[in-house]
């Protein structure tokens, strides 16, 4: 039988939900593959996926899985978009010296610790008399061998990706190639923002959430919490960790203030969610790569202001809706699945990974 041929396959490893979200901006154009089970979007649906969570099992599977996948696929797309710094086969060097034998094009989107260099990030912010999140890693008992790692991931996105997206400032890593940013992605299902839950703040609800407290700031949310309570603010505080998204959501759609990361640079994904479900979001991140139209979007506050900040949004509460309103447009502004479709679009077209970009418009 012959194959249906798509734009662009997408994998391997599920991170933040954005293979999921990708794969649902191009629709039928591209192939999604998720290899590893994430358990905060367990619900998700991919074209191919290991759904075991025995991870010995996963392995095992993947073993003979994955470079099948990866033959497979290759009959059906020229593209292939790598999430993460995983591949089909175990070794990812294997992928990328197969795809090229057949002429396919390579992309990867680093989202993280895939490609962040503690090393560096720790001499940064030395430098610049800066704590940061990597201070208090496992990593760091080992940052040798994390090194190692790291640095042959970027070695090998130097030597045979196509394009690469990442967030360079948020992520020193040892890539020598130009990096492009990395958009968000707005799924939420709002069409405006819900001013409704500001018409009573008698009670204003405070979240905090986290897959990784010491890297994100929580001992500092918390010390502040303490403190505001001591001096008798009263708030309803929700602390959420390995959460399933779908419940986190849940609990945006009802708060006026998120906090989010105090070490971080760039936004993440919890604080664009906050922003989407109306939340006047605290966070320490001073750019998001895109948009210079970045005022009031969200207070900007660094690891020593979590306590000032969050005691100036309870002392003037009409802010917390100025922010939340600031921050959804902000949102709907600059991540709209259309606006992020055309943004990739654009950049493979501009970089010579696709040939002709109406074809998306040919088969919408």
């Amino acid at each position: 039988n012959k194959q249906k041929k798509c734009s662009f396959v997408i994998g391997t490893h599920e991170i933040a939900n954005y293979m999921f979200s990708l794969k649902s901006i191009f629709k039928d154009q591209a192939i999604s593959v998720n290899l590893a089970v994430n358990k905060f979007y367990a619900k998700n649906k991919y074209d191919y996926a290991i759904k075991s969570k025995n991870k010995y099992l996963t392995y095992i599977v993947r073993i003979f899985y994955g470079p099948y996948l990866l033959a497979k696929l290759s009959n059906q797309a020229d593209v292939f978009i790598y999430i993460w710094s995983t591949g089909f086969c175990l070794d990812r060097e294997i992928d990328y010296k197969f795809l090229k034998k057949k002429k396919k094009k390579i992309v990867c989107i680093f989202l993280g610790s895939d490609i962040r260099s503690h090393k560096l990030r720790i001499d940064h912010h030395t430098k610049n008399d800066l704590d940061t999140g990597s201070n208090y890693t496992a990593e760091i008992i080992n940052i040798l061998k994390r090194e190692i790692i790291v640095k042959k991931v970027a070695l090998l996105a130097d030597q045979y990706a196509d394009l690469i997206f990442g967030h360079p400032k948020d992520q020193p890593s040892y890539l020598k190639s130009v990096q492009y940013p990395v958009p968000y992605i707005y799924g939420a299902r709002h069409s405006q923002c819900n001013e409704e839950k500001f018409n009573n703040l008698d009670e204003i609800i405070v979240v905090h959430a986290s897959t990784s407290p010491l890297t994100k700031g929580t001992p500092l949310v918390r010390a502040a919490i303490k403190k505001l309570k001591i001096e008798g603010y009263r708030f309803k505080y929700i602390e959420l960790f390995n959460a399933p998204n779908e419940d986190l959501l849940k609990t945006l759609e009802k708060s006026h203030i998120v906090l989010s990361q105090f070490y971080a640079f760039a936004l993440g994904v919890f604080s664009v969610e906050g922003m989407a479900y109306s939340n006047a979001v605290i966070t320490s991140a001073d750019y998001d790569g895109f948009s210079e139209n970045q005022n009031n979007a969200w207070l900007r506050t660094k690891y020593w202001e979590v306590y000032e900040n969050t005691k100036y949004l309870l002392d003037n509460p009409e802010k917390i809706k100025n922010y939340a309103n600031n921050g959804f447009k902000f949102v709907k502004k600059n991540f709209r699945e259309e606006q992020v479709k055309k943004y990739y679009i654009d950049s493979f077209y501009n970089n010579k990974i696709i040939d002709d970009k109406n074809i998306f418009a040919k088969r919408s």
